[in-house]
Order: structure tokens, then C-alpha cells, then sequence
């Protein structure tokens, strides 16, 4: 049976365990890799003339959560969010939670959604008015004293 020349020629491996064997290369000068390689051979040799492997379909994982998401997000709902906010509560999953509440209490499907993002902005909107973690500093007393609302307007 006739073999190519690309599985004639072997690995780098090979190739480099041959040019030390023989002489060219000396032992000083090997790669780095060569011993590591030596002691830990792999399990499938690396050969170029090795087949391709087969492309396997990639499944789709579709959770729950994932069609209540393409709900919000299509009527522009759970886009912000607050890298700050050290609860690791997301607005989209305060708006899930909130969804599965108010599905348990037998609302139409119609209504869900934009009831569900009411009730998470007004509850974010209090958390908003709390009390700064300190009043004394003078970032919360300028904050305090700025009408953020109507910044643009004057």
C-alpha cells in the first residue's frame, strides 16, 4: 500500500527525535516542549495526514427562563442593569421572578409581561430613593442637591 509523503515525514516529534539521534541537532539545543512531550505523550498521535473530524450538530438548549427573556426583551423591557448593585439581582431575573408570581395568581398571559415590568421599575425606582451609605460624604450632598431629573432641561 503507498503512503503519502506528508505520513512518511511523521510528526515534529519524530522529526526532531531524529535530528537528535543522529546528530544534527544537539541536545543543548532542543525545544523546550521535547522533554515535556516525551513525558507526557498524547493520547491521539498529532499527525497532519490525520482525517478531519465529523462536524456534529450543535443542540439547542432552550430553558424556561430563556422564552420569558425573548418576551421582555421584544417589547424592550431588562435591558439595564447595574454593575454596582452587589445583590446580584439582575433586572431580568427580578422581572422573572416577578412573571412566575403573578402566572401563579392566574393573570392572562396578555397582561403578564407589562405588569410584571411595572412592578420591578417602581420597586427599583424606591430602592433609588434610599438613603446614601454615607450621608456626611460630599458626592451625596452634591447628588442631593442636583435635580438629576431636569438636568438637560435648563
Amino acid at each position: 500500500m503507498a503512503t503519502s509523503r506528508l505520513e512518511r515525514i511523521g510528526t515534529i516529534f519524530s522529526r526532531t527525535e531524529s535530528l537528535l539521534l543522529k546528530g544534527p541537532m544537539k541536545p543543548d539545543d532542543r525545544p523546550l516542549w521535547f522533554d515535556v512531550y516525551r513525558a507526557f505523550p498524547p493520547i491521539v498521535e498529532p499527525k497532519f495526514a490525520r482525517p478531519k473530524p465529523e462536524n456534529k450538530p450543535i443542540r439547542q438548549i432552550l430553558y424556561k427562563e430563556d422564552i420569558i427573556r425573548v418576551k421582555f426583551h421584544d417589547k424592550g423591557y431588562g435591558l439595564s442593569s447595574n454593575m454596582l448593585n452587589l445583590t446580584g439581582e439582575t433586572h431580568t431575573k427580578k422581572l422573572i421572578q416577578k412573571y412566575e408570581q403573578l402566572k401563579s395568581q392566574g393573570i392572562p398571559e396578555e397582561e403578564l409581561i407589562d405588569k410584571c415590568a411595572l412592578g420591578v421599575d417602581s420597586e427599583r425606582q424606591e430602592a433609588s430613593k434610599t438613603t446614601p451609605k454615607n450621608p456626611d460624604s460630599v458626592s451625596s450632598q452634591v447628588l442631593a442637591e442636583a435635580n438629576l431629573k431636569n438636568i438637560f432641561k435648563e
